[in-house]
C-alpha cells in the first residue's frame, strides 16, 4: 500500500472488506447457442442504469450480413458486428441490434464497453463511440489514431475516469501508446509512450491516478501505471497477477512455481479490479478460465468467480455454462448495487448471472477527505479546506523517530517544509499559514501536503483561496 501512497498526488483511501461470501451462479441470462469458434464471440458487457444489458460482439454472427452494390453491377457482402441490447427480461430492446449508428456501419469487431459518469455507453472497435443508454442513439464517435500518420487499429476495452475522459490503448500494442480521449470526444492525448506490454484491456481508477493494462499473451499479467503530480503522464510502477501453482515437472510434491495471469479483460465492481483469466488450454494453472478479483492497492488476489474449464467446438457450451463453467472471460456487467454480475464469455457465448449478498469490496474515497491510514500512521484532511489565511493539518505517527511534513505545488516543487524532526508516536498537529520557505505568500491554488518517514509516505491536497 505504501508504494502507491508514496506518489505526490491526490490519493484515494482504499478499505478492504474481506469478511465476505462467495459468488453464487444463479442462471443463464442469454445464450447465443453457438459452438466455440475463435473467430467470433462476446467481447464485452455492461449494465446500463435502466437495467438493460449491453453486449459487444467480436466477429460476425449468422444473419448479420449487409449486401451492397459493388459498383460493377454485382453485389458485395459486408459482415456487420452489431451491438446487442437486452432488457432485464432477456429480450432485445426496441433499438437492438445497433448496426448503423449515425450512418456508420459497424463492420469492425467490438473490443469492449464501459459506462461513462452519465450512464451512457462507451464502445470500442478501431474507434470509439458513445451511445445514449436509453435510446441507443449514437452521441459521439472518435477516430483514435496510434501515431501522427493517423493509423487506426483494434483498440483495447476502454475505461472512463470520474470526469468522463476515456482511456484506451491497442490490442497487441506494445509499440503503441496509451491515450486519453477527452470527455467531449474532441481530442486525444498520449499519456504513456510505447514499450509497455499490454493488449486486451485498459482500466483507469476514478481519480485517474492509476491505469491498469491487462495483457493476455506471454503471461504478462496486469501492468500498473501511475500518474505524475499533474496527471499528464504515467510511468510503469508494478505488475500484478502472480500466482503460485504446483510444479508438475518436479518430483517434489510440494514444489511450486510462479505463474502470471493471462488477462483477457479488466473491469471494476465495488472497487475490486476484476481480471478475466484466459482459457485453461492456453494458460494452465488453477485460476485459468475464471475471474480473479485483485486488490488495486497491492495486486493481491482477494476474490474469484467462475469454474474455469476449457471448451472445444464439440462440447455443449450451453450445458457447461449452465453449470457455472467459465472459459474465456470478456465482460462483467454490474447491477447498480454491485451484488449481481452479468458475466460474459467469449468461448461459450453465454451471459451468466452471478450474485453475492456480501461480496468483497474495496471502498474508494474519491473526494480525498477521509484519512489515509497504514502502519499506525495517519494523515487527515487539512481543515479548513479551502482556507485563507491558514489551515491545520492533523497527523499521527506510528513509531518514534523522524517524520517530515512538506508542502508541494502541482508541479511537484517543494514550497514549504513545515516540520522535519524527531516525533514521539501518537497524534500531532501543525498549521500552514500559506507561506513558502522564504516567508512569501504563495499564490492561490491547490497544494499537496505530504507526511513522510522511514515507514510511509502519505499525500493529500488542500486549496488556498484569496
Amino acid at each position: 500500500m505504501t508504494k502507491w501512497l508514496s506518489r505526490i498526488a491526490l490519493l484515494p483511501l482504499f478499505v478492504i472488506s474481506l469478511m465476505a461470501d462467495d459468488w453464487q451462479f444463479q442462471s443463464v441470462f442469454y445464450d447465443y447457442e453457438l459452438a466455440r469458434d475463435d473467430g467470433f464471440g462476446i467481447h464485452g458487457t455492461v449494465v446500463a442504469p435502466d437495467g438493460n444489458v449491453w453486449v459487444a460482439m467480436h466477429g460476425p454472427i449468422a444473419g448479420d450480413t449487409l449486401f451492397v452494390d459493388d459498383g460493377a453491377g454485382g453485389i458485395d457482402t459486408v459482415s456487420v458486428r452489431p451491438v446487442h441490447v437486452f432488457t432485464p427480461a432477456g429480450a432485445h430492446a426496441s433499438f437492438s441490434p445497433i448496426r448503423f449508428p449515425g450512418g456508420d456501419t459497424l463492420t469492425y469487431s467490438g473490443k469492449g464497453m464501459c459506462l461513462d459518469p452519465d450512464g451512457n455507453i462507451i464502445y470500442a472497435t478501431n474507434k470509439l463511440y458513445r451511445f445514449n443508454s436509453q435510446t441507443g442513439e449514437m452521441m459521439h464517435s472518435f477516430d483514435v489514431a496510434s501515431d501522427d500518420a493517423g493509423t487506426m487499429a483494434a483498440l483495447t476495452a476502454p475505461s472512463v475516469d470520474q470526469d468522463g475522459n476515456v482511456y484506451v490503448s491497442w490490442v497487441a500494442g506494445a509499440a503503441k501508446p496509451v491515450v486519453k480521449v477527452n470527455a467531449d470526444f474532441g481530442s486525444q492525448t498520449t499519456v504513456s509512450a510505447a514499450g509497455i506490454n499490454y493488449n486486451r484491456a485498459t482500466c483507469v481508477t476514478p481519480d485517474a491516478n492509476r491505469i491498469f493494462l491487462g495483457s493476455t499473451w506471454n503471461g504478462v499479467g496486469v501492468t500498473v501505471l501511475e500518474a505524475n503530480a499533474l496527471g499528464t503522464a504515467y510511468d510503469s510502477v508494478d505488475t500484478y497477477g502472480n500466482v503460485m501453482v504446483a510444479d508438475t515437472t518436479s518430483t517434489g510434491a510440494d514444489t511450486t512455481v510462479q505463474v502470471n495471469l493471462w488477462v483477457e479483460a479488466l473491469q471494476w465492481n465495488l472497487g475490486v479490479l476484476w481480471a478475466g483469466e484466459t482459457d485453461p488450454a492456453w494458460s494452465s494453472h488453477p485460476l485459468a478460465g475464471s475471474w480473479v478479483g485483485l486488490n488495486p492497492n497491492t495486486g493481491a488476489i482477494i476474490d474469484t468467480l467462475g469454474i474455469g474449464q476449457s471448451v472445444v467446438p464439440t462440447d455443449d457450451a450451453s450445458a457447461l455454462a449452465a453449470t457455472g463453467v467459465t472459459c474465456n472471460p470478456r465482460g462483467i456487467g454490474s447491477s447498480a448495487d454491485g451484488l449481481t454480475l452479468y458475466v460474459s464469455d467469449f468461448s461459450t457465448n453465454v451471459i451468466q448471472v452471478w450474485t453475492n449478498a456480501d461480496p468483497v469490496t474495496v471502498a474508494i474515497d474519491e473526494e480525498g477527505n477521509a484519512p489515509i491510514v497504514a502502519e499506525g500512521y495517519a494523515l487527515y484532511q487539512a481543515y479548513p479546506n479551502p482556507f485563507n489565511p491558514s489551515t491545520k493539518i492533523k497527523y499521527e505517527v506510528g513509531r518514534t523517530g523522524n517524520a517530515k511534513m512538506e508542502i508541494f505545488n502541482l508541479k511537484g516543487q517543494l514550497v514549504r517544509t513545515l516540520v522535519n524532526e524527531w516525533h514521539f508516536n501518537g497524534e500531532h498537529e501543525i498549521v500552514w499559514n500559506g507561506r513558502d520557505n522564504s516567508g512569501m505568500r504563495v499564490p492561490s491554488g491547490t497544494y499537496i501536503y505530504r507526511l513522510s518517514s522511514v515507514d510511509v509516505n502519505f499525500s493529500k491536497r488542500v486549496t488556498l483561496l484569496k
